[in-house]
């Protein structure tokens, strides 16, 4: 009797079904694995972007109407530099809310926006004598390169007044520099005191924070919404900088405020900006920023049974057609300069 050669067709047969169950199991495992990056990596980026956004929107809330050694509750704010864009009720933190389409920042349609005012974070000191008709301001050096045309704050302890530089002053390191600020770049020539040696001189910088589209695309063609600010800082002569992105995949921001409707340094009451009507009632913003990932197909879509429930600080639920990971992130910044 010949011995048997080689395989039988049954043998075959369950062979090759051995070999599908487990490449299906092999590409399960696989894909499952590759879901489970994308979302760790998704939920990464968007963690991540939040904490950046927040520490710089917190910060500047946290500085608004910095005077230096007063808080602005407790200073008399004169206001003599042209155009008179900041009037003469100091507002150190102001906001809009969802802006329509073509907005002059370029901000995302149904965001929000907000302004923020303040002495910048360095000063110099007066030296030179200084009455309120003199149009001259001497510094003890120009350490933060002021320029002409730039937006200048001189303050004590209980006064400062706001002018814009006419002259071209020394530059940083050459000693002292003389600011005057002459009729034609401010509404006077005439500051509302006379300042002493205690005065400080700050830079006085305007910073906007904003949602806009970057121009770019996902590898799904969604357009890239970023967080961007749009600073007027020394040294720039008086002109607002181009917008700077700070963090990728913000698609929201959303802020109410809170107001001291009765003086007492506490919070009453939260309004979105539509309701503020009086800004110098805000001590607080509370700064809500929706994040989203690049990667589409992550989690379920709306309507799907493995959608994913995303609801912003009012109770609505976010709306999910594309697949890509969202997560709300709020927190609370007190205006410190507006506290006791």
């Amino acid at each position: 009797m010949n011995a048997q050669r080689g395989f039988g067709l049954i043998e075959l047969m369950i062979a090759i079904t051995l070999g599908l169950i487990l490449s299906t199991a092999i590409i399960q495992v696989f894909l499952a694995s590759r879901t489970s990056y994308q979302l760790q990596e998704s939920l990464s980026m968007i963690q991540e972007n939040a904490r950046f956004g927040m520490h710089f929107m917190g910060r500047e809330v946290r500085m608004a109407g910095y005077m230096g050694c007063n808080s602005v509750g407790n200073i008399d704010v004169n206001v003599i530099a042209k155009p008179a864009t900041y009037a003469a009720d100091f507002v150190p933190v102001k906001g809009e809310d969802d802006v329509g389409a073509g907005h002059t920042l370029g901000a995302v349609e149904g965001t929000d926006t907000i302004q923020i005012l303040r002495g910048g974070d360095g000063s110099v000191r007066l030296t030179g004598n200084l009455a309120p008709n003199n149009a001259n301001v001497q510094i003890e050096d120009n350490t933060y390169n002021i320029a002409k045309g730039d937006y200048v704050l001189i303050s004590d302890c209980t006064s400062a007044d706001i002018f814009r530089v006419t002259n071209t002053p020394k530059e940083s390191g050459k000693g002292t520099a003389t600011l005057t600020h002459g009729n034609g770049s401010n509404t006077s020539n005439r500051l509302s005191k006379i300042y002493g040696g205690d005065a400080e001189v700050f830079g006085f910088e305007v910073t906007h924070f904003f949602v806009r589209d970057t121009g770019r695309d996902t590898a799904g063609g969604r357009p890239v919404l970023s967080l961007y600010s749009q600073q007027r800082a020394t040294g720039s002569g008086g002109s607002m900088a181009a917008a700077v992105e700070l963090v990728e995949g913000v698609e929201n921001l959303q802020i109410v405020y809170g107001l001291d409707t009765d003086n007492d340094r506490a919070i009453d009451s939260y309004a979105d900006a539509s309701a503020v009507t009086d800004w110098q009632q805000v001590v607080s913003a509370k700064l809500e920023l929706t994040l989203v990932a690049n990667d589409e197909g992550v989690v379920g879509r709306t309507g799907s049974v493995d959608a994913q429930s995303v609801y912003d600080s009012s109770g609505q639920l976010l709306s999910n057609t594309d697949g890509r990971m969202r997560q709300v992130f709020s927190s609370v910044f007190a205006i410190r300069n507006r506290l006791p």
